[in-house]
Order: C-alpha cells, then sequence, then structure tokens
C-alpha cells in the first residue's frame, strides 16, 4: 500500500468533487468571459458557486474572489490590503510560506513597506513577547503569520 504524505502542498480529490466538476471539464468548457452560450453557461455556474459560498460566509457575493491559488491569493491580499489601508509596516515570520514572504519582500524592496520578523526559538516557535514589541512600537502594520507550519509542522 502507498502512503502519502505531501497533503501541505495538495490534496487527492474527494471524489464528489471530481463529481461535481466533472461536467465543467467535459460539457461546460467555454471562457466565462465570453457572450456565446458556453460562455454564458460557465459564467453563470461560477456566479451560483459566488452566491453559495458567500452565504455561507454570511457576506455580499462582490467580496468573493476566485483565484488559480494559494500563492495567487496570497499575493492578492497582502498587495491590495497594502494598497487600501495605506500601510507602510508588515509583520512576518522569516519560516513564513513563500507565497507569502515573496510579495512582503518585494513590497519592501520597492520602498513600499518596512518589513519586520518575529523572532523564533530554535524549535520554531513564535516569541509572542517579541511579536508583542513589535505591534506596540507599529500598530497599523499588516500582520502575517500561519497558524501551522507546512514544512516543520509546528502550530502556533
Amino acid at each position: 500500500m502507498r502512503v502519502y504524505f505531501d497533503n501541505a502542498a495538495t490534496t487527492p480529490l474527494d471524489p464528489r468533487v471530481i463529481e461535481a466538476m466533472l461536467p465543467y471539464m467535459h460539457e461546460y468548457f467555454g471562457n466565462p468571459s465570453s457572450i456565446h452560450f458556453h460562455g454564458r453557461q460557465t459564467r453563470s455556474a461560477i456566479e451560483v458557486a459566488r452566491k453559495k459560498i458567500a452565504e455561507l460566509l454570511n457576506t455580499s457575493p462582490s467580496e468573493i474572489f476566485f483565484t488559480s491559488g494559494g500563492t495567487e491569493a496570497d499575493n492578492m491580499a497582502i498587495r491590495c490590503s497594502v494598497e487600501a489601508l495605506e500601510l507602510t509596516h508588515a509583520i512576518s515570520s522569516r519560516l513564513e510560506h513563500h507565497a507569502v514572504l515573496h510579495p512582503l519582500q518585494s513590497l519592501e524592496k520597492c520602498g513600499k513597506i518596512k518589513l519586520s520578523y518575529v523572532h523564533n526559538d530554535e524549535r520554531g516557535n513564535l516569541d509572542l513577547n517579541h511579536l508583542e514589541e513589535l505591534l506596540q512600537n507599529h500598530p497599523r502594520s499588516l500582520v502575517s503569520l500561519m497558524q501551522a507550519n507546512n514544512e516543520i509542522g509546528n502550530l502556533y
């Protein structure tokens, strides 16, 4: 028997998900931005999904965005937050996922933010006293810290 140990990166699809997705890989394949019949069909399915997710989250469908994956979503959240909230400081950890670290470092390199890193101990745990100090010194900061580290397994 084979065992798959890389579920932090990707997981096998649940058979129910495959069943729900199959029509959109075979029958309803239109570009949702197109105005032809197939495109409108696909656009309609996306909007139905958007409304269902919004209901589950008790929010407006206009607040639901679909991305190609986690990296794009992280980039969008970070860059849009910094811009919309006019933030000039961010706090993260050197053990943060690269999908978060790289956009933060890019924003720092181009002078949009100053980036501070929370100290980690020898086991990778966050120094919460240092985080508190950083927040006291920079109360209007974007803070991005993972709750569970995908590489070393720490839970924060």
